[in-house]
């Protein structure tokens, strides 16, 4: 690979003289490529656990379009063929087997190759070892074996990094580290069927055996026995010899009659290391159980104490959580002496403690209740207590007394909390439920006009149950729908809605009625005074006797209409496009239909004054 140039070169000679040169330089670029080639392994080998082999083209080339596998046994019988990229094959029985890939078969860049298949599964490669300090010779040993054949060779390589001669062809070879570091040791076998395979373990050289012990510190009561626990690979020796039962176990009984330190050696193939454990004897257990104390009844308390005991029993356990633990959590509902054990081996004490009771302040809030909306609750609180508040109290009238008045604008849960001067200082409390049941929207309809003999048709919503008031002039008072017809004009009736939910609740709305005596017409201001004062700002017409109006327009002096609605009670606010108009006469038009359907036309002048 790389890039190379090729030069040619021509000179021009005349009697003997160089009169010219002429140079060509070509620059060639030579890259890897990949061939279009067929690529397997000179063998395959299936030793292990396995009979199911897959195999590719080792090539992966992009001229490579087609691929043809067979595969044969040793009489050369064909067992399988594939046009796959791969091929997966189990194979019956052991033996050899061979399989040929031809890739591109029939095309001009063609190639095949041919493989071996070693079929003998059963073999295990391991080994162990022992002796891990360095300058200290470390044993392996082949754990190898071959089900359809034997081993027939070991290759060992110790993983020596700084060593070259860290190798053998021993079965079980010895090896001395000349360091100390994690060493990866690696096992090759061969077996007489042709298999080989490999494992590599890593293996942590020290400078002295490592001593693993239960524990180093323990203690026990006098004439009782305890059992020393000492893990690792070597031969242990224990000290002193006194009161043990057998000081080269790792694991021996002692039974001193005093504290005695206790010293462990290990010997790995003369590579040593020591370790101890202090044996603590004592004749009696110390035990000091928390003062008598005070709880409100039902609580949980912790139970505490002091003491070098390894094991506790406490009752009455019944009321304890855990009776076996060095502070259990007891729950206490009336006075109760709890009595303690503390344990070492044959020796123990006993103590205990008294949780007084004192029953927490009555407080009842009382039963639950239902409101309607933006009305008030009538909270009644009964206890024992010298005092006590509700919550939350940002919607009740006083929240220190017992009966407030509450106002909640959604269903509220309420807590009444009770406090006494007994001895339980946590407050008794209790809960109610202030339901609000939705808030109504009760509507008699819009203020309206109507003239002489026109029937009105009264429409309320918002309740269940109604009551019109005063009924004069209404067919029924009791109805949502009452007809109303007046036989007398009127500035203005204001009829008073009342309608009840329901839950019972009640609420009201107002209805206008204006009663002109003439016939049906649309009325509208000679003026108005649009500067937003809130009064005569909008020009609006009023009908009266009219069923539905088809338009209401306003033109200016140019004869542009500024404004137009069809909509009852809509008018104009003096402006057009958002500007406002100026002080002018303006003219407007109207048609609609009286009570009767028939047709009424209308028009007018008004002035706009700023």
């Amino acid at each position: 690979e790389g890039v190379y140039v090729v030069t040619v070169c021509v000179e021009e000679i005349r009697s003997g003289q160089v009169i010219a040169v002429q140079r060509k330089d070509v620059q060639i670029n030579i890259a890897r490529c990949e061939l279009a080639a067929a690529l397997l392994f000179p063998e395959y080998q299936l030793c292990r656990a396995s009979r199911t082999i897959t195999i590719a083209n080792r090539s992966n080339s992009p001229l490579i379009f087609t691929y043809r596998w067979d595969i044969y046994d040793k009489m050369n019988t064909l067992l399988q063929s594939s046009t796959a990229s791969t091929i997966t094959h189990t194979f019956p029985d052991t033996g050899m087997y061979k399989v040929k890939l031809v890739i591109n078969p029939g095309q001009p860049c063609t190639d095949s190759t041919t493989a071996a298949i070693r079929v003998y599964p059963g073999m295990v490669t391991d080994f162990n070892y022992s002796g891990i300090c360095f300058g200290r010779p470390t044993v392996f040993t082949s754990l190898s074996s071959s089900f359809y054949g034997t081993i027939t060779s070991w290759q060992w390589d110790f993983g020596e990094q700084s060593r070259q001669t860290d190798i053998s062809s021993l079965q079980n070879p010895v090896y001395t580290y000349p360091e100390m570091g994690t060493k990866n040791a690696r096992l090759r076998v061969t077996d007489s069927k042709g298999c080989i395979d490999s494992v590599i373990k890593p293996i942590t050289i020290l400078d002295k055996p490592p001593i693993e012990l239960a524990f180093r510190d323990t203690l026990i009561c006098i004439n009782d026995f305890v059992q020393l626990l000492a893990a690792g690979g070597g031969l242990f020796n224990w000290s002193p010899s006194i009161n043990i039962s057998n000081p080269t176990s790792s694991s021996p009984t002692v039974n001193p009659p005093a504290t005695t330190t206790y010293y462990v050696d290990l010997d790995d193939n003369g590579c040593k290391n020591r370790d101890s454990v202090k044996v603590r004897v004592i004749d009696r257990v110390s035990l000091q159980v928390m003062r008598d104390t005070t709880i409100c009844s039902g609580d949980t308390i912790q139970l505490r104490l002091v003491s070098d005991g390894f094991q506790y029993t406490w009752s009455p356990a019944s009321q304890l959580l855990d009776p076996t633990a060095k502070f259990p959590l007891a729950v206490t509902g009336n006075t109760t002496t709890y009595v303690v054990k503390s344990i070492i081996g044959g020796c123990s004490a006993t103590d205990d403690v008294v949780v007084n009771t004192v029953p927490y302040p009555l407080a009842i809030a009382g039963p639950d209740t239902s409101i309607c909306y933006n009305s008030p609750a009538h909270l009644q609180g009964l206890t024992n207590g010298n005092s006590w508040n509700w919550s939350p109290a940002s919607n009740v009238s006083n929240s220190t007394i017992l009966n407030p008045f509450a106002y909640p604008a959604r269903t509220t849960t309420y807590v009444f909390s009770a406090y006494d001067t007994r001895g339980c200082p946590k407050p008794g409390r209790d809960s109610l439920i202030v339901y609000v049941y939705p808030k109504m929207l009760v509507s008699a309809g819009n203020d309206t006009s109507v003239v002489l003999g026109q029937e009105l048709q009264l429409n309320a919503q918002g309740g269940e149950t109604y009551s019109w008031q005063p009924p004069a002039n209404l067919s029924a008072a009791d109805i949502p729908n009452p007809m109303a017809l007046f036989n007398e004009p009127s500035p203005g009736i204001r009829y008073k809605l009342i309608a009840s939910s329901s839950f019972g609740c009640l609420d009201s709305a107002y209805i206008t009625v204006k009663v002109f005596a003439t016939g049906p017409n649309i009325f509208v201001p000679t003026a108005f005074t649009p500067n937003n004062d809130g009064k005569n700002d909008l020009l609006r017409p009023v009908l009266a006797g009219i069923k539905n109006m088809e338009y209401f327009r306003i033109y200016n002096r140019w004869g542009q209409q500024v404004f137009g609605t069809s909509a009852e009670g809509k008018g104009w606010n003096g402006l057009v496009n958002g500007q406002p108009q100026g002080t002018g006469t303006f003219v407007w038009m109207a048609k609609a239909f009286d009570y009767n359907g028939n047709p009424f036309f209308a028009k007018g002048m008004f002035t706009l004054i700023r």
